[in-house]
């Protein structure tokens, strides 16, 4: 049975979350385009809830079937993100960029950022989040020419903390195997809660320094906690940076980011 981490891992996500008022359930945004030849739409069900998703191939190295699943901010899709799924194939990894929000309409037209933290406990939105995070995980393992041992996870601020705490959280039904070979996480910070016996697979953490919105000491913290635990874990800092990784930022943090993922999921 998965292993759910239910409210104590929503600190992982906590510091991408401002306090304000829960307001009235925007319409869903419309899905992001990608003009990449090898990208398609490739929606799965997670728990009787259809979830947008657009799957991209890898445009090089594609013989060697890594891919991960792409997970956004707060906000829903956005700028960095969006980047990522369109850049790493072409960098050697597939993505599978998905709707982690589909069965939780967000309440406003900012997605989740400023919703009041309590929310993802009594309302336990971040373990749907994080079923459909598992979900597009299977989902990739059955797709032809991806490498089921070949699957990892990397998000962006609400989506780092998202893909830790799932990938600390949960193990595949029935099997003692990870859903993921690595875990990169963006602008990620909280502390790392989970069942005992649970290990993370090999983890990066990228921040944008001091100047990050996610401050650098919870970065940190997460990564002394990973640490501790006796995991694998990397800490990469971009001084003075900024939290949508914009530009040679953002150049820089993807390449370490493939880097990782490709000697990970050798």
């Amino acid at each position: 049975m998965r292993r759910r981490c239910f409210s104590r891992c929503a600190a992982l996500a906590a510091a991408a979350i401002l306090i304000a008022p829960l307001a009235t359930a925007a319409s869903p945004r419309p899905f992001p385009r990608f003009y990449l030849r090898t990208c398609a739409r490739s929606d799965f069900l997670s728990s009787g809830t259809r979830v947008r998703a657009e799957l991209c191939h890898a445009t090089k190295d594609a013989a060697a079937g890594r891919a991960v699943v792409v997970l956004h901010g707060c906000g829903g899709f956005s700028t960095f993100d969006h980047r990522l799924a369109g850049d790493l194939p072409q960098m050697g990894i597939a993505t599978l960029y998905i709707d982690f929000f589909a069965p939780t309409p967000p309440p406003g037209n900012r997605g989740f950022c400023g919703v009041r933290r309590t929310t993802f406990s009594h309302r336990d939105i971040f373990t749907r989040w994080q079923h459909v995070v598992l979900d597009a995980a299977a989902s990739l393992r059955r797709t032809p020419n991806i490498n089921p041992r070949r699957v990892g996870v990397v998000g962006w601020s609400l989506g780092g903390g998202l893909a830790v705490a799932t990938a600390a959280a949960a193990e595949l039904p029935g099997s003692s195997r990870r859903p993921f070979a690595a875990v990169v996480g963006f602008s990620t910070g909280g502390d790392l809660r989970r069942q005992p016996a649970v290990r993370l697979p090999p983890l990066l953490l990228l921040s944008g320094g001091t100047t990050d919105a996610i401050p650098l000491v919870a970065t940190e913290a997460l990564y002394r906690s990973a640490r501790a635990a006796g995991d694998q874990v990397e800490l990469f800092v971009y001084p003075h940076g900024v939290h949508d990784w914009r530009g040679r930022q953002g150049r820089v943090g993807i390449r370490r980011a493939v880097a990782f993922l490709t000697t990970q999921m050798h």
